[in-house]
Order: C-alpha cells, then sequence, then structure tokens
C-alpha cells in the first residue's frame, strides 16, 4: 500500500517533472525564436543560425534600402541642367576628301621609263568625330567650321542611336561657326534652348556637353572663367575667329568641338570650339564662341548659304598698349589711352581707299568714343557692306574726320604671305578640331578688323 501509495505518489511527481520540463521546452523554444526573430531583425533577412556575426552585420548594411534624401546644394542643378540639354547634343561622324599628292619619282625619267606615268596618289580619307547642337525640331544642327570643312561625308549621330547623313547648310571660317541639316521624317527632334550670352559673367557655373575623344556623350564642369577674348590672339590663323570669347575651365577635349557650353538653366550660352594647351591635351583652358554669334551666323547661313560681313581693312592696337617713348616716336601726343592705333592698312580695303594711314589714331567711330570698354569689331558687325562709318582721327597733332564705306570681306582676308609668315614663326594654342588637330599660329600688330 505503501508502495502502492508511493508508487502512486512518485509517479505523480514524475508527472509533475514532465509538466516543468515541458514548460521549459516551451519557454526555451519560445526564447530562442524570439531571439532569432531579432538577429533577423537586427542583421537583416540573410541571417542564418551559427553564422559569423561580423558577415551577418556586413551583409545586413550592404542589404539595407538606401532612404531618399532631399538633393543639397550643388546636387541635383548641374544633374538637372545636363537632363536639360544632353538630349540636344549630337555625334558628328566626318570622312575627309581624298587628297591627292604628288608622286616623288614622277619627274625622274628613270622611274618614268619602267613604270610609266603614275604623277599622282590619292592618300587615304581621314575620319573624324565631333559634337553638335540641335536647333530646330526639323533638323538643323549647330557645329564648328572645322568639324565639317573639307569632308565628303557627314554622319550626325542622335542620343537615341539613331544614324542620319546630314548636308552641310553652309559654313563660316571667320567665325568657325557651320551649319548642317538631316532629314527626320515624322519626328521631331530636341531643340536646344538657346540663352544669351551677353549676360554671362565671370564665375558663372557652366557645363560643357559632347563627344571628347569620340568615347560618346559626356558632361564636364566649371566655370565662366573670362570674357572678352580675340579668338585671334589666343588661336591664330589667316582668319581670326569671333570677339568676346567665353574662356571656361570646363574640361574640353578633341571630339567636343561644336558641342554646348551651357548655364545651369540647361541653356546654351557657347559652342565649344577649342583649347589652349602646350600639349595639345585639356590643361583648364578651353573656349567656346558665343551663341549670340553663332545665331546670328546661323541665321545668315540658313537663308542664304553664307555670310555676308561688313569690313574696314586695318590692323590696329588700342592706345593703352604702348608707352610713352613708343608715342614719341610715332608723333604721337595725346593725353589718356583712348583709341586704336592703326597698324596696318590693307591694299585695296575701304581704308585704303578713305586714305587711312599707318600711326592714325582712331579716337571715335560715329561719334562713338573709343574707349577700354567699347569694342570696336563689334561695332562694325553690326553694320553692313555699303553703310557709311566716320571716324574721328588724330593725325600729325590734329583732329580730322574720315569716312569709310565699309564693304563686303574678301574670303582671303587676312591670308597676306606676310601673315603666312608670322603664323609660322608665332606659338599659340592648340585648336580642338574633333579629328586629334591641332592649330598653330600668332598674329601681330594687334587685332584685325574682320568684322566679326
Amino acid at each position: 500500500m505503501l508502495f502502492h501509495c508511493k508508487y502512486k505518489q512518485n509517479f505523480i511527481e514524475v508527472k509533475l517533472d514532465m509538466r516543468k520540463l515541458s514548460t521549459y521546452v516551451i519557454v526555451f523554444v519560445l526564447g530562442f525564436s524570439i531571439c532569432a526573430l531579432a538577429m533577423r531583425a537586427i542583421y537583416g533577412a540573410d541571417y542564418t543560425v551559427g553564422a559569423d556575426p561580423s558577415k551577418q552585420l556586413v551583409l545586413a548594411e550592404l542589404s539595407k534600402p538606401v532612404p531618399p534624401i532631399a538633393a543639397g546644394p550643388g546636387q541635383s542643378v548641374i544633374a538637372d541642367a545636363a537632363a536639360k540639354i544632353e538630349p540636344s547634343v549630337v555625334t558628328i561622324d566626318t570622312e575627309s576628301k581624298a587628297v591627292i599628292a604628288p608622286n616623288p619619282f614622277s619627274n625622274d625619267p628613270f622611274f618614268r621609263q619602267f613604270f610609266g606615268d603614275q604623277g599622282q596618289a590619292p592618300v587615304q580619307k581621314e575620319q573624324g568625330a565631333a559634337s553638335g547642337v540641335i536647333i530646330s525640331s526639323d533638323g538643323y544642327i549647330l557645329t564648328n567650321n572645322h568639324v565639317v570643312a573639307n569632308t565628303d561625308n557627314v554622319k550626325v549621330n542622335l542620343p537615341d542611336g539613331k544614324t542620319y547623313t546630314a548636308k552641310v547648310i553652309g559654313s563660316d571660317p571667320t567665325s568657325d561657326i557651320a551649319v548642317v541639316k538631316i532629314n527626320a521624317p515624322g519626328e521631331s527632334l530636341p531643340a536646344a534652348n538657346l540663352g544669351d550670352s551677353s549676360t554671362a559673367r565671370v564665375g558663372d557655373m557652366v557645363i560643357a556637353v559632347g563627344n571628347p575623344l569620340d568615347i560618346g556623350t559626356t558632361v564636364t564642369f566649371g566655370i565662366v572663367s573670362a570674357l572678352g577674348h580675340r579668338n585671334s590672339d589666343l588661336i591664330g590663323g589667316a582668319h581670326p575667329l569671333a570677339s568676346n570669347i567665353i574662356q571656361t575651365d570646363a574640361a574640353i577635349n578633341p571630339g567636343n568641338s561644336g558641342g554646348a557650353l551651357a548655364d545651369m538653366n540647361g541653356r546654351v550660352v557657347g559652342i565649344n570650339e577649342a583649347i589652349y594647351s602646350p600639349t595639345g591635351n585639356y590643361v583648364g583652358i578651353g573656349f567656346a564662341i558665343p551663341i549670340n554669334t553663332a545665331k546670328d551666323i546661323a541665321t545668315q547661313l540658313i537663308k542664304s548659304g553664307k555670310v555676308s560681313r561688313a569690313y574696314v581693312g586695318i590692323a590696329y592696337t588700342p592706345l593703352s598698349t604702348i608707352d610713352q617713348q613708343s608715342r614719341a616716336q610715332l608723333g604721337i601726343n595725346i593725353k589718356g589711352d583712348d583709341g586704336l592705333v592703326v597698324s596696318q592698312v590693307y591694299p585695296g580695303s575701304p581704308a585704303g581707299s578713305a586714305g587711312l594711314k599707318e600711326y592714325d589714331v582712331i579716337l571715335e567711330a560715329n561719334r562713338v568714343p573709343l574707349t577700354a570698354g567699347v569694342n570696336f569689331q563689334d561695332m562694325i558687325s553690326k553694320l553692313q557692306p555699303g553703310d557709311r562709318l566716320v571716324l574721328k582721327v588724330y593725325r600729325n597733332g590734329s583732329d580730322i574726320l574720315v569716312p569709310v564705306t565699309v564693304a563686303q570681306m574678301p574670303t582671303d582676308f587676312g591670308n597676306s604671305p606676310q601673315n603666312d609668315d608670322q603664323q609660322g614663326q608665332n606659338g599659340g594654342g592648340g585648336q580642338d578640331d574633333g579629328q586629334d588637330g591641332g592649330q598653330n599660329g600668332g598674329q601681330n600688330g594687334g587685332g584685325f578688323d574682320n568684322g566679326q
């Protein structure tokens, strides 16, 4: 009985112990599950029991979603500007005309006896890559003259991958602006928003968009570094380019020619043209043709295929650059630094016909004093061939009036042998011609009045 009761008692105790054990197991399982859930919450869904906690921490960090943040200064403004202008910037592929080179043995009687008359041999055509800016939805595109000059074939590649054969509508070597046209039936091309380059300021942020080194459309960022350059002073060459050139430190490399220099609103303020470099590579000095100049040239090219440009026909130097001793030697007895000293009068030019002479000092043009802030070249650019320009000139101690009837600029203006020699003797900057090319040169005696 006792045993039985004891046995019964023992059974009850065991039963009680089993209940405790079950409770402990349940509590343990629940605790373990809660801990596992907590670890997964901390380390992420990839957490596994027994794994290296440090790895789990890294995996958890890598898989965390990135919360959106508000764009700070300088983060979205550049991207927004690029997004506006990029669809309007195209890549231009060119194929140059084959050059016929004389055979060095063509005049050798022995060679001709055995091989006949093989006096000329074609040189392999060259490929080039540059950029352009769509300016109308029906396919007119701005680029540089040096991009399309002497080419047989011009192809335009749109950002969406489509390729079209382009026709050169017109080009202007003086300003280095050209217009090409593609036909894309049924498409409305994304024309760029053209800004006002006259409002550009030194320090304004800009982006350069183009196809550098033929690697595809690229955006670089910088500022307007300087304004008012004369490209003839920077690049040289027989045809001085536009005045008021924009200098920027936004990276421009070969292939960027014809691309856009845009402001932070995505508006085009310039057409990228050249770099200034001792090596031919980007060193932080690039140049763009002001969009106001490009628009004026493009308008004339689209209307008539050519540019009507007035000129006077002189080279000149600001009086402010001549010291007192040199002035005395030239017979210039003028107080102050305002005015332009005529350093050369071109034969057959309007200035020559009007009687303008070397070392005359031009003080006024159409009653506008030629002070430091007045651009004489820009004044000429506003005239049409046949217009009259009255110059107030200091000569031999007296002021006289010299009326000049401006004329159409000859296409070869500035191509005198003297200038060609100067270009070979003086150093200059390398021009980005979109074909890994360079153009060196310089010009003495101040800048040409080229009617820009």
